[in-house]
């Protein structure tokens, strides 16, 4: 395709890029990300409302990263993968990858969401419900949380995937949709035609043309709608752990104690977990306090005067642990990845007969006011990437065991 720009009677031809020669994948993620109203959403179903960035980047626990993730003020979710088509995974794994996505946010529930939200985005809160308020939306906190987890449960999204031209080959993709039951989305390939022209002051411009492919040269629209809901169940009630009676804080008042009473009820007033459903940290003992999880696990969250070192760490104990480990274990370079973005750097795993994943630093002791507060402080960030890493595994790994 070919444009002609008129001006002052003088006509100039501008000549498309060639297909896989226009931006690259991550500058297309961005230019969606920061105009997102760019896609012809609403050619596609007019009754989305505005278009909002929630994030790019967003991680699904075991899966990937989501390109972009989008929604209206309603809460109406929109998944972006964006795909250079010169690129050979793009016909082989692209349509896959976007259905992986889909499957697995369709097990989410809305604390999953909020939680892996507020990584990407580095705030706390409901950050879905406080992007749709300063967009304009209307929705009062309870309804919109109600409205975002009947379309989580359903698999109600918008799916797009967003490429420089799509290749004859990939109208086999109509077949992959066909086979996806129990999810009521929708789903589209939009084209990003790329333009580029220098103008008589020798300034270059560009022009982005993006449409719905609908032409079976190329492929057709699919909207493949399931209204079959597919959900995750889960009891509602936890099995009843055995009493631990290192739960409660102990009546002695040694000074060691007093100590760490005070600290630990500063860490615990302090530390706010990225996860909503998250419980709060518990007393462990003196020194240590733990962080539940799911199966029974915790995160034990300690400093020690003895060996000069603050860290958490979680043991998988027991023949249900070393399965949960075992699983576990294959996402480790993912996990890995998950602390380094942190800046807390690579876990360390210990394997063996009571496997466990840990991290300490150095912090010798005397400990004054002032070293304190740094240890809670670095405590924190670490028991909430704990938790943001191994929680939601270890609940999809229950979920699977049920199945």
């Amino acid at each position: 395709m070919t444009l002609v720009l008129i001006e002052n009677d003088a006509a100039q031809v501008v000549r498309r890029v060639p297909q896989g020669e226009a931006r690259r994948e991550a500058t297309l993620r961005d230019m969606i990300a920061d105009h997102p109203e760019m896609l012809p959403v609403h050619d596609l179903d007019p009754s989305y409302g505005r278009l909002i960035t929630v994030t790019k980047e967003l991680s699904i626990p075991g899966v990937g990263f989501v390109d972009v993730l989008l929604m209206d003020e309603h809460g109406r979710l929109v998944v972006v993968e964006c795909k250079l088509w010169r690129n050979p995974q793009a016909r082989r794994e692209v349509v896959g990858q976007i259905l992986d996505y889909a499957r697995e946010i369709s097990r989410f529930g809305y604390e999953d969401l909020q939680r892996q939200v507020s990584i990407a985005t580095k705030r706390q809160g409901n950050v879905l419900h406080a992007l749709a308020s300063e967009a304009g939306g209307t929705l009062g906190e309870a309804e919109f949380v109600d409205r975002v987890s009947r379309d989580l449960a359903a698999g109600r999204f918008l799916l797009l995937i967003v490429g420089d031209g799509i290749a004859e080959g990939t109208r086999r993709i109509g077949e992959y949709l066909r086979d996806q039951p129990g999810l009521a989305f929708s789903f589209a390939l939009i084209e990003m035609a790329e333009y580029r022209h220098t103008d008589t002051a020798g300034a270059e411009h560009l022009i982005v043309h993006p449409r719905v492919l609908a032409q079976t040269a190329t492929i057709e629209r699919w909207v493949i709608r399931s209204e079959i809901p597919g959900s995750a169940i889960e009891s509602a009630t936890p099995s009843s752990p055995s009493i631990d009676r290192t739960d409660a804080v102990p009546r002695n008042t040694t000074k060691a104690v007093t100590r760490w009473q005070a600290f630990m009820a500063a860490f615990t007033a302090e530390t706010v977990f990225d996860d909503p459903g998250q419980p709060p940290p518990r007393w462990g003992g003196t020194g240590w306090l733990k962080v539940p999880l799911p199966h029974g696990l915790y995160v034990n969250v300690y400093r020690s005067s003895t060996q000069g070192t603050i860290g958490t760490y979680v043991r998988f104990d027991g023949a249900e642990g070393q399965k949960l480990w075992a699983a576990i274990l294959h996402d480790r370079e993912t996990i890995d990845g998950e602390f380094k973005a942190q800046d807390l750097g690579a876990p360390n795993w210990v394997e063996g007969d009571a496997p466990g994943i840990g991290l300490s630093i150095p912090s010798p002791d005397p400990w004054d006011d002032r070293t304190e507060v740094e240890q809670r402080r670095w405590m924190s960030k670490a028991a909430n990437q704990m938790v943001n890493s191994l929680r939601p595994r270890l609940q999809q790994l229950g979920r699977d065991i049920a199945a």
